[in-house]
């Protein structure tokens, strides 16, 4: 599927748009945000998304890659090259103590669909929106980001391409910054997340 919004015009430049595994993470040094994750420290290899590949050979099943760096003040931004950690609970709990952590991601989006934005605030998950029926909201705090989308199409009539594109913009008011070419070719760090540092079961 190709996106004709303006942040996927990027996710597709990148081979992004079909398969996509964000956070943004406030509070936290990149350094802090791959030792949460539970990756190695000495995996850290500096590079930019064309070369993420590189001198990476074949992760084991359960590892994980990830490729983390500043966003904008106060906050890192995350995506996942292989595997799904940061959409799972426990790690998203864990990146989130003492700050704040957004999620965004489809990991299958042809067949699955987008997954549902998460807003995960020191260890507890306030909102999730659906993205699929965004008037469906789940958490103790459902109305959390509601001051951050005035204006923003999050009706169950909006397609799904159109709403994608409004949670990149929703992003981007709560950290301050949207996803831009600059970051996406920037150079940043890529760590692996052992195989067996999570249960993915």
């Amino acid at each position: 599927m190709a996106f004709p919004n303006e942040r996927y015009d990027l996710l597709n430049e990148y081979e992004l748009h079909d398969v996509f595994v964000g956070a943004w993470c406030k509070g936290l040094s990149v350094a802090e945000a791959a030792a949460r994750l539970r990756a190695d420290p000495d995996s850290a290899t500096p590079c930019t998304w064309a070369e993420i590949d590189d001198g990476l050979g074949e992760p084991d099943a359960e590892a994980g890659v990830v490729w983390i760096g500043e966003q904008a003040p106060g906050w890192t931004q995350i995506i996942q090259y292989v595997g799904v950690h940061i959409g799972m609970r426990e790690p998203q709990l864990a990146l989130s103590k003492g700050g704040a952590l957004l999620y965004l991601g489809w990991p299958l989006l042809e067949t699955e669909g987008p997954e549902d934005l998460e807003y995960v605030v020191d260890g507890r998950a306030l909102t999730t929106i659906s993205l699929v029926n965004p008037e469906d909201r789940d958490g103790p705090e459902p109305h959390a980001l509601d001051r951050y989308m005035d204006g923003l199409p999050f009706d169950r009539d909006t397609p799904v391409d159109e709403l994608l594109d409004a949670a990149f913009q929703l992003v981007g008011r709560v950290t301050g910054r949207e996803l831009d070419a600059d970051w996406l070719r920037g150079t940043h760090t890529r760590y692996v997340i052992p195989a067996g540092a999570w249960r993915l079961t």
